[in-house]
């Protein structure tokens, strides 16, 4: 596995403090992305920063890529509201806004290649990326 993030030097087999470290870590100044790699290519990736994030996941093959998405919407957040990211903003529904500590969780679930935690839903996001 690799950790990779903004301003970050690639992690090669990381260990679960490593990772709870880069994402609880994520700031608007600083590292806003971080994303966490397997050897095929499969990745999650999380932009935000403290304490908002939204959470994505990529599979190779088939391709897939989906948004992480929870029952209970963000009050404080409409859909179409914008999280600011090194990267850019992104656009997001009302039930895609994450805690960074439940991105922590579903990075220490990839990294050990475990189903991410049941709260977590996945949404698709293959249409919109032509895929």
């Amino acid at each position: 596995m690799t950790l990779e993030g903004e301003g970050l030097s690639p992690l090669s087999n990381p260990t679960e403090d490593d990772v709870r470290q880069a994402v609880l870590e994520l700031a608007r100044s600083g590292t806003s992305f971080v994303s966490l790699a397997d050897e095929t290519g499969n990745y999650v990736q999380v932009a935000g920063s403290r304490p908002w994030c939204v959470l994505e996941r990529r599979q190779v093959a088939p391709p897939i890529h989906e948004r992480a998405f929870q029952d209970t919407p963000s009050p404080k957040y409409a859909d179409g509201a914008k999280i600011s990211t090194g990267a850019g903003d992104i656009t997001m529904k009302s039930d895609e806004w994450f805690l960074l500590k439940d991105a922590a969780d579903v990075f220490v679930s990839f990294l050990n290649r475990q189903a991410p935690p049941a709260r977590i839903q996945w949404r698709s996001l293959n249409e919109m990326l032509d895929l």
